[in-house]
């Protein structure tokens, strides 16, 4: 792969890539040989002396071993190494025994060694244990290149290690890859090695690092870490990225972004993170909040809530509601009652008759009927409505004829009746009298039997979930939000003010609305709209396993990409994410983990065993070990203050 051009402050692009390896092998950044080389580890002789002069070789520092390939006819080629702990030498336990000597010889036990020059410069020597990253060599056409892996190697006698400054750490970390020249960039944050940062006290030594915002997008991305250790930071700087790189592109071009918000950050402002996406992005946004008081306070800000009564979203609401009784109610009859069917369906058939039409009426009738006692339960269990609301549907007809021509003229809802005196007809209704013809239907029945709520709670238990309507909700908000996105807006779903369960069902049926156009529009051969979702509190939202396959957040792990979506979640559990998501992440952005049995699941995938010790001790806010989709390897990063 060739590496691209660099823009350098202290020299040009083609003297950088030129003067890679001699830039490199001073004697100024000389730290010391290899003893032992395989295609994978190799461990180099350091002593104090050297590590002095090149300030330090914190854990995780990158290395460069530099010898002469006599297979490339002698060209020079560096292996990239990375310290990932310390190495045993053959002289070890004779360095211990001749210091334990020393000091046991000794009468005054506080005194210093008093030790001659050889015998010194024999105590600094150690050892230190690195991963092999690949090799930098120049191709024929004496272009810089990167392979990820070492094809041979000879003796170790034959490489010096060197320890690379900022210029030529600046094209190991952002150009070890192929890219475009006109490639978007962002700068994200500075190469860091360790919590304490005495090798770079005066900031010469760790260079900027980029991020390349087609890795994100379309791709699956990952934020681990602790509470309050910068992953809502690092997720607001890719969203501020991404929105850079619309500006530059046509409408039809542009991406959508939304952020499912669980604790109101990005949406609003507050005092712990001071500035929030809204308020960089306000003229690009789109607000929807699940608490009625803040659409109220804030006039842009629309209400994800449904008019419970409202006939366009009714069966939408109605499986809302649906979800909710399954948390809190498991009675026979409420399972009967989350079964009813009351919703109208087409019927586009040519060979209809007249048999066809009257069945027609008769189901229509009958839904009508249902979703009249639907309004009154809803109406008893307090969900607001105003009672001169009218609603109209058949009455039941009765077994006895003489009774129903009297009831036909007492009772005449199919012209309008308020919805009270619905409630007050249903409610002296006799079931037992009506025609048979309704008892074959137990959906009659379990309506009833919520509405009258005789000897059982019934209506009653669906007191507790009134907040979720609204007289104030609207059209459907999925519509409203699917729409903004695919119009390259970003859309901020505050759901701060829900309970988790809540917060889940709203999530998963606007991912579901989601992908199901999206994916309308590629089997009809449409090009699908870039869309970027945003995961906040993932452990509480994705699958932890793999048992069902279909779920939306594994098909949007595994198809988002042909459909041009892409999820980016955090979470501090990397154990509570299905392994199916996990498999097909490709962007890790890894901080504090104060867990080992985390640390263990996140092994597994590239090599964050390397970093596993640094990333349980180190609880710096913002310093995260970070693997991007176009990146080799996982690069240690301070990631940058997200500023309004």
């Amino acid at each position: 792969m060739t590496i691209t051009d660099l823009l350098s402050t202290t020299q040009s692009p083609e003297t950088a890539k030129e003067n890679f390896f001699e830039a490199i092998k001073t004697d100024e950044n000389f730290v010391g040989g290899l003893y032992d080389l395989n295609y994978d580890t190799t461990n180099v002789l350091v002593n104090d002396h050297h590590k002095k002069a090149v300030k330090g070789v914190p854990h995780g520092c990158f290395l460069m071993a530099v010898y002469n390939n006599p297979i490339a006819e002698n060209k020079t080629e560096g292996i990239l190494l990375r310290v990932i702990g310390t190495a045993d030498i053959p002289q070890k336990k004779e360095i211990i025994e001749s210091i334990t000597d020393s000091y046991i010889a000794q009468k005054e036990a506080r005194k210093e060694l008093d030790l001659d020059f050889y015998t010194k410069h024999f105590y600094q020597s150690s050892g230190l244990a690195c991963r092999v990253l690949g090799t930098f060599f120049f191709d024929s056409d004496k272009n810089l290149c990167f392979g990820t892996d070492m094809e041979n190697f000879i003796g170790a006698h034959n490489y010096n290690v060197y320890k690379p400054q900022k210029d030529q750490l600046n094209i190991i970390i952002n150009e070890n890859v192929k890219i475009k020249a006109d490639e978007p960039r962002e700068q994200f944050g500075k190469l860091r090695y360790s919590s304490s940062k005495s090798y770079d006290e005066k900031s010469k030594y760790a260079p900027e690092v980029y991020l390349r915002t087609n890795d994100i997008i379309a791709r699956r991305s990952a934020f681990f870490g602790m509470t309050r250790m910068g992953k809502s930071n690092t997720i607001k700087i890719i969203i501020s990225a991404i929105e850079k790189l619309n500006k530059n592109k046509t409408q039809n071009e542009k991406i959508g972004q939304i952020v499912f918000d669980i604790n109101g950050e990005y949406t609003f402002s507050n005092e712990q993170d001071k500035g929030s996406i809204y308020e960089k992005f306000k003229d690009n946004v789109v607000r929807f909040s699940t608490s009625l008081k803040k659409a109220q306070q804030h006039s842009d800000v629309k209400a994800v809530q449904y008019n419970f009564y409202k006939d366009e979203t009714l069966e939408e609401s109605f499986n809302l509601l649906c979800d909710e009784i399954s948390l809190i109610k498991t009675a026979d009859y409420f399972k009967d009652f989350r079964s009813i069917d009351m919703f109208d369906e087409s019927d586009d058939r040519d060979d209809r008759d007249d048999r066809d039409d009257r069945d027609d009426r008769e189901l229509k009738n009958a839904k009508d009927r249902k979703r009249a006692i639907y309004k009154c339960i809803l109406y008893r269990a307090s969900f607001e409505q105003n009672q001169n609301y009218t609603i109209k549907f058949y009455r039941f007809t009765l077994k006895n004829s003489t009774q129903d021509k009297e009831d036909k003229e007492i009772n005449k809802p199919h012209e309008g009746i308020t919805i009270k005196d619905a409630c007050e007809y249903f409610e002296n209704l006799d079931f037992n009298g009506v025609d048979d013809k309704y008892k074959q239907d137990k959906q009659y029945q379990a309506l009833l039997k919520v509405f009258q709520a005789k000897s059982v709670s019934g209506y009653r238990a669906l007191m507790d979930l009134k907040h979720l309507h609204s007289l104030q909700g609207g059209n459907d908000y999925k519509k409203e939000i699917d729409n903004a996105l695919r119009n390259g807006k970003i859309v901020l779903v505050d759901l701060s003010t829900a309970s988790s369960q809540t917060q889940e069902k709203y999530i998963e049926r606007l991912c579901q609305y989601i992908f199901e156009n999206s994916m309308e529009k590629f089997t009809n051969e449409e090009t699908p709209d870039f869309i970027q979702m945003y995961f906040e509190e993932a452990h509480n939202i994705f699958p932890k396993d793999d048992k069902d396959l279909k779920n939306i957040y594994n098909r949007l792990a595994k198809e988002g990409a042909k459909l041009k979506i892409g999820i980016s979640y955090s979470t501090q559990e990397v154990s509570s994410i299905a392994p199916s998501i996990l498999k097909n992440t490709q962007n890790w952005f890894v901080s504090h983990l104060n867990n080992k049995d985390e640390v263990r699941t996140l092994e597994k995938y590239y090599d964050f065993a390397d970093f596993s010790q640094s990333i349980v001790r180190n609880s710096d806010v913002g310093f995260a070990r970070v693997k991007l989709f176009s990146n080799n390897f996982i690069i240690p990063v301070q990631i940058d203050k997200f500023e309004v």
